[in-house]
């Protein structure tokens, strides 16, 4: 040891000085004057506290030794400090204290210390050390006036703190910091009874189950406090889940092996719902089959682009293109030139080499018409001639080619309406609907809100590094929720309550996306909720907007959507914005 090192032999007849007998101590000995400015200490403490004798006489102790420092002066008030483990620039260190007196008044103070083992921790004390830094929870212990005392390894890690930031500060501490918002301590010793809360920690985000319980002397007052932590982050994020949890293991139960593998892997797509599963098996059956001329029916915002892919992808076709065209998107005049391509010098504008079309590039692959209603009259009969025998022509050519794709055709509209409308030809329409799949809009299928709710969060989570969290209420306030905007609607709502939430929990935000107060008083029947929703969702929309274009835009539904909502719950819009629909 390094005190060690400074002893010198005598002959046994030499006399000795105090100093001998101070460096040949096996503890550390320290001594200060009554301003706590360092007078003396042996060898030991020296390596103890690195302290060097040309440096350190004369000055106060280093910031690290604060610990020491605390008690010293409690010892020059005349307190002595009766021997306990103390942590020492985050060394535990056996150490009592104690008073030099001269002529009644206290000039200085001594310390003695030693390190943990034989020579200054008694022995059976060692045990316990070694047990509070191995058991898998998280302790603190505090003494009777709600000091700390000690600071377990586990609890270090479940708090993102030091021990050596805490102990022999006051458990008040941890509340003026706030890495808690209650200390479980000063109920133990308000109450003077065992004590527990759930509490969550404002660094990690963690969930701690803490137990807090009093220890009493012989005179009945509470000598210490121990509390236990425990983490159940995970276990409450399976408690809440747990109705959730039962629905998939009907899902998989009730699932052919096929589409049970099947989903594992198309992790984006939820089915949640008996609708939803049937609409994927039915989509399965016709994927294996190279079935093509497929129409998918549902509302705007319900996924039935996902599900054309999704189609493409289980087919033979799967490693070919899969090349999509949103219907409305192109102009009346480009829209022949963009489905079957032109050949150079076609109309003005046209590129030198010509251009292929999106059925070309679609060649052994899939083409999905997007909200096909919306194609040009002048342009289905062209269509329809290319679904007889695959051979089409570009704009300005002489010669047909033979390009055989799967067509896939969605939309939102009633075709059979348009039709007798004359605006769609009724031999396309028995061309394109071969086979018809239709998707249930989401407030029909409410058992795969959750899944979407919890799949879009996550994308968000991980795209932006961050940990947020929906609760079971505000699922339940989603169920409840009618979603004429579908699975677009739900989107925009996960996204923005994700951006605009302050905290984890996006609760809050979900609810004032949905236009949802917090409830007060008896609960209102489903209906009422939803409909209150609608309404509050529609003023503000109101209040923001100029035309109900707008509202749509800002609601994520269509506009007859809108129309059809004003009318429903008798909403009247100002004359000004009567005005600018009637303008737009």
């Amino acid at each position: 040891m390094p005190h060690q090192a400074m002893q010198t032999r005598h002959p046994a007849t030499a006399p000795y000085t105090p100093d001998d007998v101070l460096h040949s101590l096996s503890r550390g000995v320290l001594n200060v004057d009554a301003a706590c400015r360092i007078v003396s200490f042996n060898a030991y403490a020296a390596s103890l506290l690195e302290l060097d004798a040309a440096r350190d006489r004369g000055q106060h102790l280093p910031d690290p030794l604060q610990e020491l420092t605390v008690r010293l002066r409690a010892c020059l008030e005349g307190e002595p400090a009766p021997p306990a483990l103390v942590n020492v620039d985050g060394r535990m260190l056996q150490l009592e204290a104690s008073p030099i007196r001269r002529k009644g008044g206290v000039v200085g103070a001594t310390a003695l210390m030693g390190e943990p083992g034989p020579c200054g921790l008694p022995v059976p004390e060692i045990p316990l050390r070694a047990v509070l830094e191995s058991v898998s929870e998280g302790i603190w212990i505090c003494d009777g006036q709600g000091t700390i005392l000690d600071i377990n390894r586990e609890s270090q890690r479940l708090n993102s703190v030091r021990a050596t930031d805490y102990v022999g500060r006051s458990i008040r501490c941890i509340l003026d910091e706030g890495l808690v918002d209650h200390s479980v301590t000063l109920d133990v010793l308000r109450y003077k009874r065992q004590s527990s809360i759930i509490q969550r920690i404002t660094k990690t985000g963690k969930q701690l189950l803490v137990t807090g319980s009093p220890v009493f002397g012989d005179d009945g007052e509470i000598s210490m406090v121990v509390v236990n932590e425990r983490d159940v982050t995970e276990l409450n994020a399976l408690r809440e889940g747990l109705q959730n949890a039962r629905k998939v293991e009907e899902k998989f139960r009730n699932e052919l092996a096929e589409l049970s593998m099947l989903e594992l892997r198309q992790k984006e797509i939820v089915a949640d719902s008996p609708a939803m599963r049937h609409c994927l098996h039915a989509l399965l059956k016709l994927a294996n089959m190279d079935a093509s001329r497929i129409l998918i029916l549902g509302e705007s915002g319900t996924g039935k682009g996902l599900l054309a892919k999704f189609l493409h992808q289980h087919s033979p076709r799967a490693k070919k293109p899969f090349v999509p065209i949103n219907c409305p998107a192109v102009p009346e005049n480009l829209f022949e030139a963009e489905l079957f391509g032109y050949e150079k010098g076609a109309f003005t504008g046209a590129l030198k080499e010509g251009k292929a079309g999106l059925i070309e590039l679609a060649k052994d692959g899939t083409l999905f018409l997007d909200e096909v209603g919306d194609i040009p009259l002048s342009v289905q009969a062209k269509l329809l001639k290319y679904l007889d025998d695959y051979e089409l022509r570009r704009l300005g050519g002489s010669l047909s080619k033979k390009v055989v794709c799967g067509v896939v055709a969605a939309t939102n509209c009633d075709l059979e309406r348009l039709v007798e409308q004359k605006r769609f030809r009724k031999d396309l329409f028995f061309r394109l609907n071969t086979f018809i799949v239709r998707i249930a809009p989401l407030r029909e299928r409410r058992e795969d809100i959750f899944g979407l709710a919890e799949f879009y969060l996550a994308g968000c989570n991980t795209r932006y590094s961050k940990s947020k969290r929906i609760s079971p209420r505000a699922i339940r306030l989603l169920e409840s929720h009618d979603f004429p905007g579908n699975v677009r609607e739900l989107v925009g709502i996960i996204q923005k309550a994700f951006v605009m939430s302050e905290g984890d929990d996006i609760t809050e935000a979900i609810e004032e996306a949905l236009g949802v107060a917090p409830a007060l008083g008896a609960p209102r029947g489903l209906v009422a909720s939803t409909d209150q929703a609608s309404v509050l969702a529609l003023k503000h929309a109101a209040a923001r907007c100029r035309t109900t274009r707008e509202m749509a835009a800002c609601l994520g539904v269509s506009q007859s959507t809108v129309v059809r909502k004003l009318a429903k719950y008798g909403i009247r819009l100002s004359d000004s914005q009567m005005n600018q629909d009637l303008v737009s």
